[in-house]
């Protein structure tokens, strides 16, 4: 029967706060990225950034011109919170390694939060891509930024 309890508390507890290790797994958001990032050519490097600004409920999204960029952030900008930059950026963090979380633990947000992370390895992405998520959000004075950065190298034969 205690054993029972647990395993009901457990689950009920799972189902409230969410698992890390799943947001890469459903988020959409990965598999934009890995499409963006798919998308660049050999030996080039391509750049989204995401800014928001929650005191004029806006945001907007750089992209250089470049036609996957622009594709992105288009779906970034429909489908991101103007309001909570921090999720925006434990979502696309989770893209480069679900298991991580660098952002927040769902019941308490950061004050600020600053960084760069990389990952050869991210959800969806081509085994010749890699993928930097540069983010900065909270800084006093400044619009919270998201900038997602793709590669592409040639495979060694």
């Amino acid at each position: 029967m205690r054993a029972a309890g647990i395993s009901i508390i457990t689950t009920a507890l799972l189902a409230t706060t969410g698992c890390s290790t799943l947001v890469g797994e459903k988020d959409h958001l990965c598999t934009e990225m890995a499409r963006f990032a798919n998308a660049t050519q050999l030996g080039t490097e391509r750049s989204v950034e995401l800014r928001t600004d929650w005191s004029n409920f806006s945001k907007s999204c750089a992209h250089d011109g470049y036609e996957p960029g622009k594709v992105f952030c288009q779906w970034l900008m429909s489908n991101t919170s103007t309001e909570f930059a921090h999720i925006n950026i434990g979502r696309a963090l989770a893209c480069l390694d679900p298991s991580a979380n660098y952002a927040s633990t769902g019941r308490a947000s950061p004050s600020y939060l600053t960084g760069k992370v990389e990952s050869y390895y991210a959800k969806h992405a081509d085994e010749n891509v890699r993928i930097e998520i540069e983010y900065a959000a909270g800084i006093e004075g400044e619009c919270p930024t998201l900038k997602i950065t793709a590669e592409r190298w040639e495979l060694d034969e």
